[in-house]
């Protein structure tokens, strides 16, 4: 104990230069203090309610007497304003013990990002304390003032379903990835209800149940149905295989309890790149599907579950089926397995067209792929569920275009000659071509995507995004055309 105090004692000397002010009244880290020896998860409090807040979230670096860290976001952005309460949880574990800094890193419409600094900080998860001291998920007070135990966590309310009342021909919604007011009313612009969000699911992760929630919240206090799309850890379950089910199941549960609209099982399971590669299985899939839809109807049968969609693809004869399983054979092992018992929707994704939604041919692409058109893909989802009566879900519907971006990457270049305004005509078309499909039900459009602005080698998302990068969203146009032939 000596050595750590005379540790600590030199070091406060040190901290006394750091900037910890903070730079508007409204921003604040109140928990840990500088000088500070931290273990376990730590809830990291404070205020965060300056005018005009976008969103915020928490960052962590070495500590350095001269050199600025390199800053590694350790929470994601949140945009509920805090007052002296938790701002985010520190998983100080997936960090080396040594000397941090805490960034509470926060984001004003119309200014330069703020900050506020807490630091020297010291991850200590293996430091040997003195028997009977607790382990407790904050380490020990080195300064007689400092706290001894972390701050209980603020209570969020759960804000209750908006209802919204859809005024197209069929429901429709987007994926979104910002907490910023410009989505939101682009979204209403095009008569939009439903707004999805992607949650990842990690064993022994209880902060992803807060992530839901704030993405739930945010949806729901701008009167959108929400759509959560969970999709867990491949590499976990390589690993554990079947018992991975109930654990998967447990926390699809939790997040029912909390008021989703709807919930999707998994993401594109027929590709190694989202399933263990060798273990793809439409059976296996539908067991997991299975234990999951349980666990959501016993927390709320109100949840409307949505199978993972696969990916539209006939790559299985170059790459195999250890790799990719086509998803005409995907969906079929599906139907087989029971997947219409343990749903209320089959997942579809349509993401590769360079052609007006209403053409079944004429695509210069060889080969000339059934994906390809969009009626041929419902035909294609909905052919083996044909007696099953359960509608198609879109889950993402999009078209890709580079326009205002540059050119795509090269494993995206099929799509050179997509424009914006196309997007936006084939968007409206297929809201339209869908509500009045004949031969298969379709019960929700998620336009893949609203506001996404990457745009890599790999992932060029932001060439699908609605709103483009000049600001401006001509599919909200053309979509909210349609709201007068609504249904109401």
């Amino acid at each position: 104990m000596k050595k750590r105090s005379l540790f600590w004692g030199m070091i406060f000397l040190l901290s006394l230069s750091l900037p910890l002010s903070a730079q508007d009244s409204g921003i604040s880290i109140d928990w840990p203090p500088p000088v500070y020896d931290l273990a376990g998860k730590v809830s990291v409090t404070g205020t965060v309610n300056p005018p005009g807040l976008v969103n915020y979230f928490l960052e962590a670096g070495e500590y350095s007497e001269s050199a600025e860290p390199f800053w590694i976001p350790v929470s994601l952005p949140n945009n509920v304003p805090v007052e002296n309460g938790v701002i985010g949880v520190w998983d100080t574990t997936l960090y080396a013990d040594g000397l941090y800094q805490l960034r509470l890193r926060v984001r004003v419409s119309g200014s330069e990002d703020l900050y506020v600094v807490v630091g020297p900080l010291r991850i200590a998860n293996t430091l040997e304390r003195p028997e009977g001291e607790a382990q407790a998920p904050v380490a020990l007070p080195t300064i007689a003032a400092a706290p001894t135990v972390t701050p209980a966590p603020t209570e969020v309310a759960i804000i209750p379903r908006p209802r919204p009342v859809n005024q197209l021909p069929i429901p429709v919604g987007g994926h979104v990835t910002k907490f910023e007011q410009t989505t939101v009313d682009a979204m209403k612009s095009a008569g939009m209800t439903w707004m999805k969000w992607q949650i990842p699911f990690v064993i022994g992760d209880d902060s992803l149940v807060q992530v839901a929630l704030d993405r739930l919240n945010f949806a729901h206090q701008n009167g959108f149905n929400v759509l959560l799309s969970i999709k867990g850890d491949k590499n976990e379950l390589d690993e554990l295989d079947e018992e991975y089910y109930p654990l998967y199941a447990d926390f699809v549960g939790r997040i029912a309890a909390l008021g989703p609209d709807a919930i999707q099982v998994w993401n594109e399971q027929n590709l190694d790149r989202e399933w263990p590669n060798g273990k793809i299985d439409p059976a296996a899939y539908v067991e997991m599907l299975r234990q999951a839809y349980e666990a959501i109807k016993a927390a709320d049968p109100e949840v409307f579950v949505i199978t993972g969609a696969p990916a539209p693809t006939g790559a299985e004869g170059a790459f195999g089926l250890a790799a990719v399983w086509n998803d005409d054979r995907y969906y079929q092992g599906m139907a087989n397995a029971g997947a219409a018992d343990y749903a209320d929707c089959i997942g579809v994704h349509y993401n590769e067209g360079i052609v007006a939604p209403q053409q079944q041919g004429g695509d210069p692409r060889t080969p000339d792929y059934p994906t390809r058109y969009l009626p041929l893909m419902i035909q294609r989802a909905a052919f083996p569920f044909r007696s099953a009566n359960i509608p198609l879900c879109f889950s993402e519907l999009g078209y890709l275009t580079p326009d205002g971006y540059g050119p795509l990457p090269s494993g995206f270049a099929w799509a050179a000659n997509n424009s914006v305004e196309e997007q936006a005509t084939w968007l409206r078309d297929a809201v339209e071509i869908a509500a009045s499909f004949s031969s298969a039900r379709i019960a929700l459009i998620i336009v893949w995507n609203v506001d996404f602005d990457v745009y890599t080698e790999g992932d060029p998302q932001g060439g699908y995004a609605i709103i483009r990068p000049d600001g401006s969203c001509p599919a909200c146009e053309t979509i909210g055309s349609l709201i007068s032939e609504g249904q109401g």
